[in-house]
């Protein structure tokens, strides 16, 4: 089973102040760095309006400050860059997931993954709503964007099931994990003031529940 992770959850751009978040953006000049602040800007516009189709190559380009034609110089079309600025924000978000999980345990790699995933997702919510934003209109792709992320998540799931001869699905698991994830991320951005349990707490009940590590009472 397949999953477009894009159009699995709705955008969450409207549970965070993506306007509050301050962004340093890179010192003004030529090649890498210009392409960075393009990029940069997209992300920032996405996550503002909620959608790429909000976005213009206009106001991507007004936002790092160049001229709209100097942004022909990295991309080569409006829908090249929105989609680099999409990809840029899942690539950011595999690398904060990848550096966490060096534990030997599938079951303590999974739970680093998730406590590195809730982390991105509250310090960075403009790039985790440009994340889950509405990507429909962009060019079809070979291999959906953010699709590789999900594929890293079924991997560490098949690992445990295997290790426990557990044979439900891996996809359909790895798909409540998500779920559930996503789900605490949102809730927590939509009321940062309420006395949550700690993220660690709630990441283990998780594992328990769907059955992805010893229960603690075991």
């Amino acid at each position: 089973m397949r999953v477009n992770m894009l159009r699995v959850y709705a955008c969450t751009s409207t549970l965070v102040n993506v306007k509050a978040v301050t962004r340093v953006r890179n010192p003004r000049g030529q090649g890498d760095r210009l392409r960075a602040d393009l990029l940069d800007a997209t992300v920032d516009l996405i996550a503002e309006t909620g959608s790429v189709d909000a976005v213009s190559l206009r106001a991507a380009a007004k936002r790092a400050g160049v001229s709209p034609m100097a942004v022909y110089n990295h991309f080569e079309d409006k829908d090249a860059l929105l989609e680099a600025a999409v990809q840029h924000c899942w690539d950011e978000f595999q690398a904060s997931l990848a550096a966490a999980m060096d534990a030997p345990d599938p079951s303590a790699r999974l739970l680093a993954a998730g406590s590195a995933y809730v982390r991105f997702a509250l310090e960075r919510p403009g790039q985790y709503a440009v994340m889950f934003s509405g990507t429909a209109n962009l060019p079809e792709r070979p291999e959906a964007i953010g699709m590789s992320a999900f594929d890293d998540l079924v991997a560490m799931v098949t690992e445990i099931l295997d290790a426990n001869a557990d044979a439900r699905d891996p996809t359909f698991v790895a798909l409540q994990v998500h779920t559930w994830i996503h789900g605490i991320v949102t809730l927590v951005a939509c009321a940062p003031d309420m006395a949550w349990p700690s993220m660690d707490a709630l990441l283990d009940d998780l594992s328990v529940r769907l059955g992805l590590t010893a229960s603690p009472t075991t």
